[in-house]
């Protein structure tokens, strides 16, 4: 083999490796992603509208532009076009808050917790997550609001039921809170039916946070039937706790018909504040009954589980309810903390307790400071090193030499003339003895 020709075979291995390398680019931080990188990557994104590396670092710095209408779209399609690109799914779940897209910011934190390797960031999609949930609850409260004509005119869910906090009625304020921590039990225990459909007690707070109502208007049928039909709810259960001699409640419940505006049923307990879980039972199954919802025997089984059999860790659990619902999530979860400390088998009470620790860590944490994190923390595909026509013509350029640099070849001391030989062989392996016609094809396969 000649040394040209053999220059001329490295070369095009060169070219091939070279032109590969070009194509895939190396990893950047997303740090290195800014504003003035939208340009050139919008004329990126115009060769390739649907490359998912392009779309990802165009919209990370669509986002560091604050463009975030803009940002959404490019996120949204290279989490799609990419599944597993994590950067795109969280950058597309701040952005969608940044827009009050709380729904589609749920998503994407959802898809992110499932493919995070970052323990750190993932944690943080999670606390970007429960704080979406409650700004979507209040986001929809205040559109229900402002279409409350609308949906006054639109027919309830058929079988849905939303629960109202119980009022209370009484001085002791270690059991003011169990107006909460009831209704929280009969949203779990109602729930246990298949045959109806009950709502978040944190929706039914959400609207009545938006309608800024007053205790005494908050206990009043009217607040039920309106509360209902902003929820679209078939009915609402209203109620209270009374204070009575020798350490005794009465807890009184009414099932709001929100299509009729009437009374559909009642119930009442009555029993010893020790016994306010047995009270709950009955008030739960009562309003089964009258609602014509007959229970198989394993949900009723179900019903009459107790959350806890600690009466003091239930009344701390009500008071974190009520901590949570005025926003004080700190307060919250000390509470369902101290009520896990004095009963470790109390589920509801470490469920919300992650809730709280979730939403405490998001209240005091701006979308700007985790996009910091995520930028300085996480990589993205760069772009190509060069582009792949450059190195083209350096490989053409090279394997093909020009008019000048043959002549000059030609022109060197030894004046005999070359036979240039077919080197099929030499790659091959195979025999042959073909006269080269001088042509070196090169293929380079185009990046999948």
């Amino acid at each position: 083999m000649t040394p040209a020709l053999r220059g001329n075979r490295v070369l095009r291995i060169a070219l091939v490796l070279a032109c590969g390398a070009c194509a895939t680019g190396g990893a950047i931080r997303v740090s290195d992603v800014t504003p003035q990188s939208i340009p050139s990557l919008e004329a990126a994104r115009s060769r390739q509208p649907q490359d998912a590396n392009t779309l990802t670092r165009l919209g990370v710095a669509y986002f560091k532009a604050g463009r975030f209408q803009e940002a959404r779209p490019a996120l949204d399609t290279a989490v799609a076009r990419d599944p597993g690109n994590g950067v795109a799914a969280i950058y597309l779940g701040m952005a969608a808050e940044q827009l009050g897209e709380f729904a589609t910011a749920r998503t994407a934190y959802q898809h992110y917790i499932g493919i995070a390797a970052n323990d750190e960031l993932k944690r943080t999609a999670q606390q970007r997550l429960a704080l979406a949930d409650r700004n979507e609850m209040e986001y929809q409260a205040r559109q229900a609001l402002g279409n409350e004509s609308a949906l006054a005119a639109m027919p309830p869910e058929s079988n849905t039921v939303a629960i109202m906090p119980f009022s209370y009625t009484g001085s002791d304020s270690t059991i003011r809170p169990l107006g909460r921590g009831l209704a929280q039990l009969l949203v779990t225990d109602l729930a246990k039916s298949r045959q109806v459909r009950v709502l978040e007690r944190e929706r039914m707070q959400a609207i009545l946070n938006e309608l800024k109502l007053s205790d005494s208007a908050r206990a009043a049928p009217s607040t039920a039937l309106r509360s209902g039909r902003l929820l679209r709810a078939a009915r609402v259960v209203q109620g209270s706790i009374v204070d009575q001699p020798g350490s005794q409640l009465e807890v009184d419940a009414a099932v709001v018909d929100v299509g009729s505006a009437g009374v559909h049923s009642t119930a009442r307990g009555r029993d010893l504040l020790s016994r306010v879980f047995d009270i709950e039972k009955q008030l739960a199954l009562t309003l089964f009954n009258n609602m014509g919802i007959q229970l198989s025997p394993a949900e009723r089984d179900a019903i009459n589980q107790r959350p806890t059999e600690n009466l003091q860790a239930f009344l701390i659990y009500s008071h974190g309810l009520e901590a949570q619902d005025r926003g004080d999530f700190g307060a919250a979860q000390a509470d369902f903390d101290h009520a896990v400390t004095l009963d470790p088998n109390f589920r509801a009470a470490s469920q919300s307790a992650a809730t709280a620790t979730n939403l405490s860590a998001a209240s005091q944490q701006t979308v700007s400071q985790v996009e910091t994190g995520v930028s300085q923390t996480q990589t993205l595909q760069g772009p190509p090193s060069a582009p792949v026509q450059d190195a083209l013509v350096q490989g053409s350029n090279a394997v093909n030499p020009t008019n000048a640099a043959q002549t000059a070849d030609q022109s060197g001391t030894n004046t005999q003339q070359q036979t240039v030989r077919n080197t099929t062989p030499d790659f091959t392996n195979t025999a042959g003895g073909h006269p080269s016609t001088g042509n070196i094809i090169i293929i380079i396969r185009r990046p999948s």
